[in-house]
């Protein structure tokens, strides 16, 4: 990963290295699917030690979603909470950001899905937290056997 550093006396890009590992399990309850994710998230700067300033960024980041299938309707909404719980290493510890998402996906036959969504987002826990919406459009398509 890159990201623009706009912050302090050195401004540029800086290098990432981020894995994660997921743990996901769903279920169906008539026409209401909920889904839940537990996901453990690294992210460290390359080139720079921990001497250096240098903090492993680990979340645990929980995850529940909510899909309806209405009946006779082709945009079946959805919605997720997500909450971020920072640890071990960094320079703040604890739940520190938040997000809601709301959206829909529209299926088209053999062409793949369509979706749109809103997200809402805000850091926990400091002074003047940041707050970020966002309006997205994704395209899935599957491949199949």
């Amino acid at each position: 990963m890159r990201e623009n550093d706009n912050k302090g006396n050195v401004q540029g890009y800086e290098n990432y290295f981020r894995f994660q590992v997921d743990v996901k399990y769903k279920h169906k309850i008539k026409d209401l699917k909920i889904g839940y994710r537990l996901r453990y998230q690294n992210k460290n700067e390359l080139g720079i030690s921990y001497e250096e300033g240098d903090f492993i960024n680990q979340n645990i980041r929980f995850k529940i979603s909510l899909e309806y299938n209405l009946k006779n309707w082709r945009l079946d909404p959805k919605f997720s909470a997500e909450i971020f719980n920072r640890f071990k290493e960094s320079k703040t510890n604890g739940f520190n950001k938040y997000r809601f998402t709301l959206g829909t996906d529209y299926k088209f036959k053999n062409f793949g899905k369509l979706g749109i969504f809103y997200r809402f987002e805000k850091e926990l826990n400091v002074d003047f937290p940041d707050i970020t919406n966002i309006l997205g459009l994704k395209y899935i398509y599957t491949f199949k056997k």
